[in-house]
Order: structure tokens, then sequence, then C-alpha cells
């Protein structure tokens, strides 16, 4: 199945960027805790190790950065908001962070040992540029690892979030035109893209993750806080449907994922991996 791209490149690139820079700190407080969970499987199948060179590509507020410093790795670091740069040298000041286009990488070819992209690829508006540049930066026999979130299902946050946006809003609103968030969000399919983008040894698993949340209206207002795409598509429903979307969410929330006095809610991801082949 080939990789979607956006037929908007320039203003979805311009609409994520700018989202960025708005919610940075929203996401560092409420996707952090979160996405923290899949570092260390991440960095594993990077085959991050000491003193080997690192790329972060969509690095964010640096956590996969950070981490790979501390197993002794040489690591640079690129994201695209100007914003979450600043917060990767804030909380990663040992990493070469710098601006920059996932699918223009900075970097010469056969520069790094491993490639590493957590939730970043959702964001770009072509994707398989974004691959390609990460296979070419690769030195031969390097490994990439990228994690995604896990597609919506009946057993996941998003799930529910976007199943009561579809049944009590809509989800047809009037956004610059992305590729779908969720084409890599089955273990098939994000083998599938590596492939496409020639990387061999491709392999890929899903993350068990855990959002722990005080309130069931958490769970709408974690993209509210720290998303982009999604954040958009909750502010464009009119009062009347937010409030049913509310709603739903709550009862779903107290139904589904409720455990004593807080919610346990799974929001897994998808993680793949792949190798820059020796020989080409």
């Amino acid at each position: 199945m080939p990789i979607q791209v956006s037929n908007q490149p320039d203003a979805f690139r311009d609409f994520e960027r700018s989202g960025w820079n708005a919610v940075s700190e929203g996401y560092e407080a409420v996707f952090g805790p979160l996405t923290a969970q899949s570092v260390d499987v991440t960095l594993d199948a990077a085959g991050v190790i000491g003193a080997c060179d690192v790329l972060d590509v969509c690095t964010g507020h640096g956590v996969l950065a950070l981490a790979a410093t501390e197993r002794g790795a040489k690591v640079c670091a690129v994201d695209f908001s100007e914003v979450m740069v600043a917060a990767a040298r804030r909380n990663a000041p040992s990493v070469d962070c710098r601006q920059g286009d996932a699918q223009d990488l900075p970097y010469p070819d056969n520069a790094f040992d491993a490639v590493v992209c957590g939730y970043g690829i959702l964001h770009v508006p072509e994707p398989d540029r974004a691959l390609a540049e990460m296979r070419r930066v690769l030195r031969p026999g390097g490994r990439v690892a990228i994690s995604v979130w896990e597609r919506p299902s009946p057993a996941n946050g998003f799930g529910l979030l976007l199943g009561a946006v579809k049944a009590h809003g809509r989800l047809d609103v009037p956004l610059p035109h992305g590729p779908d968030f969720f084409q890599f969000g089955d273990p098939k399919d994000m083998k599938a893209a590596l492939a496409q983008a020639e990387f061999s040894d491709v392999a890929a698993v899903t993350v068990a993750q855990m959002l722990l949340l005080e309130t069931a209206a958490g769970l709408v207002n974690l993209p509210l806080q720290g998303g982009v795409r999604m954040r958009a598509l909750l502010l464009a429903q009119d009062s009347t449907a937010l409030s049913a979307i509310n709603v739903a969410v709550a009862e779903g929330m107290d139904q589904l994922f409720r455990k004593e006095d807080r919610f346990q809610v799974p929001m897994p991801a998808i993680l793949g991996s792949g190798v820059k082949p020796r020989q080409e």
C-alpha cells in the first residue's frame, strides 16, 4: 500500500509547525509521561548503545535524545518547531539540537549509527520523504526505530475519543489536508512502509502504554492541551456537539477505563524498526 502524503504540503507543514509552537508546554506536560513509556524500547530497537552516533528526528521536547545520551551515545536532534527545539535544548543541553525539516535533514549521507523518531512521522506532509532521509543519513548496517500511535479501537483511548466525535460531531472540518494520522498504526502497515522505504530486516511490535487520569474529562483535555490536528478537530466542533462529545467520552471512560477513583486508559504505540543494508 503506498504511503499517504498531503496534497497541501506547504499549508499542512505550516499548520503543524505553528500548532507545535503553540502547544509545546502542554504537550510536554500531558503527553510527556505517556510517550516516555516507549523510550527504552525505541532505543533498544535502534541498537543505541554507548559511543554510537544517534540522530533523533522530530525530537519534540527531547525525551529520546536525553535518554540516548544517558546510554553514552553522541546525539544530534532536529525539529521543525523552534519552540520545541528550545525545549529540547533545555532538557538535553549536551545534545546538538537544531531546527530543521525531517524531509530535508541537515546532515550528510551515512552520518549516524542509529536514527530514532518518536511519534513524529505522523506530523510531516510527506512521510515517504522523511523515511528516505532517515535512510540516507544512516550508515550501512545502521538501524532506524519509529514510534506511532496504534490505530483507534474500542480498547484504546483514541478509539473512544474519535468514536465520540464521529457519533456526535464532525470529522470533515476544514483543516489543511494531511496524511492519515493512523496510516502506520498497526504492525503490518508499519512493516510495509519501512520495506517500501528500502529498509531490510523490518519488524514492528505493539508497545503497551497506559495513560493515568484523575478525571474522565482528562481524555478530551489531552489533545486540547497538547495536540495539533486533534486539538483543531475538537475546537472546530460547535458548542452543542462538543458538549455531547464530552458526555459520551465521560460515559465511555466510566464503562471501560475506571479503576476505583481514577482512570487507566490504554494508549498503545506501534514501534517499527529496520536496517539500512550494507550493500546497495
